[in-house]
Order: C-alpha cells, then sequence, then structure tokens
C-alpha cells in the first residue's frame, strides 16, 4: 500500500484527505492519505522518516517555508517561491512542488483577472504563491497586509524583485484600494473578518482560508455585497488535484468541479 499524507501544526481540521482518498478509489489504487500533526520542532525528524514511508506528502501551515531547506530539491515555481506544499518520494529522494500557484493561477485567470492592483492579507507561504500567480498574470501592484509588518516586509522584498511595486503595512492601518482582495490567512474561520472587501473597491474576492459545513467571514461579506468570490474549498481541490499528478503521474483526473460539489453536499 502505498501511503501519502499531509503535515501542519496544529492542524485542526483539513478535509484534504476527503479528496485524495475520492481519486484514489475512483482510480482502484492502494493507497492511503492521512492527516499528520508535526510541530515545526520535529519537522526534520518527520522528513527523514517520510523517507522510508511516505510516497509522498503535502504541506500546510506552519511548514510552507521551512521545509525546502529540509528536502533534496524543488522543481518549477517552487524554485521562485522559496515555498512548497506538495512532495513527492523518488526512492528516498524527495522534491517539491508548489500546486497551490497553480490553483490559483488558474481560478484566478478563468474569473476574467488580467493584472489589476491587488491586496494581499498575510505574509507566509501560501501567500508568496498567490503573488507569484499575481506577477505571472500581469499585476504590476500589490499591497500586502500583516499582523507582523516585518515579514510583510520579507514578502514585499521578494516580490519588488519580481519587478512589482510592494507595499507592506499592518492590519489596522488604512485599506488600499485594488480590483482584488486576497485572504491568505486563517482570519474570518472563527468569527468575522476585520476588512470589508466593500471598502476596498474588490470587484474580486479570493478567499484561501475555508471553513468545513459553512463559509469564512470574508466568504459572507463578499456575498453580502455580490462581489464574485473564489473560496478556499475551490483551491484546496484543484491544487489536490495537481498534486495526484505529480505523484501518481499522468491519469484521467476526476474534474475539479465535481469533485468540489461532492464536497460542499458532504458526500466525499
Amino acid at each position: 500500500m502505498q501511503v501519502y499524507a499531509v503535515i501542519g501544526y496544529p492542524l485542526n481540521y483539513t478535509l484534504s484527505p476527503n479528496i485524495h482518498n475520492y481519486v484514489f478509489r475512483q482510480l482502484r489504487l492502494d493507497a492511503v492519505y492521512v492527516p499528520l500533526r508535526v510541530s515545526p520542532g520535529r519537522l526534520s525528524s518527520f522528513v527523514e522518516i517520510a523517507r522510508d514511508s511516505l510516497s509522498g506528502f503535502n504541506v500546510t501551515a506552519p511548514h510552507k517555508v521551512a521545509i525546502v531547506g529540509l528536502i533534496d530539491g524543488v522543481q518549477g515555481p517552487a524554485r521562485e517561491l522559496g515555498s512548497v506544499n506538495t512532495v513527492v518520494n523518488r526512492g528516498g529522494e524527495l522534491t517539491g512542488y508548489n500546486t497551490d500557484y497553480l490553483a490559483i493561477k488558474q481560478a484566478l485567470s478563468e474569473r476574467g483577472y488580467s493584472g489589476g492592483d491587488a491586496v494581499i492579507i498575510g505574509a507566509g507561504g501560501v501567500a508568496r504563491a498567490v503573488a507569484l500567480a499575481l506577477r505571472d498574470l500581469g499585476c504590476s501592484r500589490v499591497y500586502v497586509m500583516n499582523r507582523t509588518v516585518e515579514r510583510g516586509r520579507e514578502l514585499c522584498s521578494l516580490v519588488n524583485s519580481w519587478g512589482i511595486d510592494c507595499v507592506a503595512t499592518g492590519l489596522q492601518q488604512g485599506v488600499a484600494k485594488a480590483q482584488l482582495l486576497i485572504n491568505a490567512t486563517p482570519l474570518g474561520v472563527d468569527g468575522e473578518f476585520p476588512i470589508d472587501p466593500g471598502s476596498v473597491g474588490a470587484g474580486l474576492v479570493l478567499d484561501l482560508a475555508y471553513k468545513p459545513g459553512g463559509v469564512t467571514g470574508l466568504v459572507r461579506l463578499a456575498t453580502e455585497r455580490s462581489i464574485p468570490v473564489i473560496d478556499g474549498l475551490e483551491i484546496l481541490v484543484r491544487q489536490a488535484i495537481e498534486a495526484d499528478r505529480i505523484w501518481l503521474g499522468p491519469f484521467e483526473a476526476p474534474n475539479w468541479r465535481d469533485v468540489l460539489e461532492k464536497l460542499r453536499s458532504g458526500l466525499i
């Protein structure tokens, strides 16, 4: 049996096993996908165990950047990002990829985003994937709002190196006007979202957080204001199927819309 996993901390909830185990069943694979809590202090120990025990694994907060220095190499956009969310094990050699970037870029492009100013809430690993997708879709100005301004400045330094004008501010400071508002934090999962997308003037909202069995505070605000939304479940499904392609090689994957519908309906 092949064993795959998602690692994070505290990893209070995840719907990734629902998606991947559904795909494995559809393909009649002898494989299973499990959630594993891995604290930052034990990340390096986990990596060595994974070389012997796992065929591949996904990486979520807070490990997406730290994992890069512990595996054997990175491919594709993960090189520029310094952030990995998918790792494949080939004979004990671990290689990292970033399917968040692919999912985000595809979703934004399909909604007609073509480079308008953007506000990113958050400055972690997934915010890096957002910023690279924005660059590749023609964005020239990004505002990063983060609880710790210094971390926002670190992200802006990377974004500036890509030729994009980036400004970092705190969450309590004034909100810039932008076409696109992206939440790359858990804000709004439990409670209200602190920024009204209407005050930003956003014509599109991307919320990378998701709430099993409900809607996040940001999605609720955007829906009340009739602002189109890409929610975290859509991105979760899109990136999961891209990860399966990396692990399993070419295969006829289920349509992501069908998987998303089943996930929303509680059928998987």
